[in-house]
């Protein structure tokens, strides 16, 4: 006995003769981007320094890396003293700041927080907070916040602040983020 499959498979290379067959679109939909990246990655040398494996990054290759991993809208908050607990700062920081999107708090320090936020308008939100008090249980917490650089390094004193620039009469074209940026740079 023979098992007759309907509709024969193609051969490679074969046109459908039936072009009005269901088309099915979740194969199209699921390629293979991640294997197609993983066979462009190309991985640093590692040299050897005194004995020891070191691999070296410039500094264009970590800000890439910092913008895939969405630390380019990310601040840094400084408490005046110890820090709350992560599990407290999930639930408070984001009613405090005002942040409604999608965002990840994570401790770099005893004193400092690192806040990634996805929407570039709650990243603005956070850094107009430059200084400010989070009530908690009672207790009154002072912080900083400031935007994260690659330099960010928790045992120095930071210099950087967030200003607000007052540009009237300005054209709505020069709106453009790259613009304004380029304005803001010669302050």
């Amino acid at each position: 006995m023979s098992a007759h499959i309907y509709p024969r498979p193609l051969v490679v290379g074969e046109t459908n003769p039936n072009p009005n067959q269901q088309t099915f679109f979740a194969p199209q939909l699921t390629t293979n981007q991640d294997v197609k990246n993983l066979t462009k990655i190309q991985l640093k040398q590692i040299q050897y320094v005194h004995g020891e494996p070191t691999i070296q990054f410039i500094k264009g290759e970590r800000q890439v890396f910092a913008q895939e991993e969405g630390l380019h809208q990310a601040v840094i908050i400084k408490f005046s003293s110890d820090t709350l607990e992560v599990k407290d700062l999930l639930t408070v920081l984001p009613k405090h700041l005002g942040i409604k999107g999608n965002y990840l708090v994570g401790l770099i320090a005893r004193r400092h927080i690192l806040l990634r936020i996805d929407q570039y308008e709650y990243y603005v939100v956070a850094l107009s907070k430059s200084v400010s008090i989070l009530p908690f249980r009672g207790e009154q917490h002072l912080y900083r916040v400031f935007p994260w650089t690659i330099d960010f390094n928790s045992r120095e004193e930071t210099s950087m602040a967030a200003v607000w620039i007052s540009l009237p009469r300005l054209s709505p074209d020069l709106f453009a983020k790259r613009s304004l940026l380029s304005m803001a740079s010669a302050v």
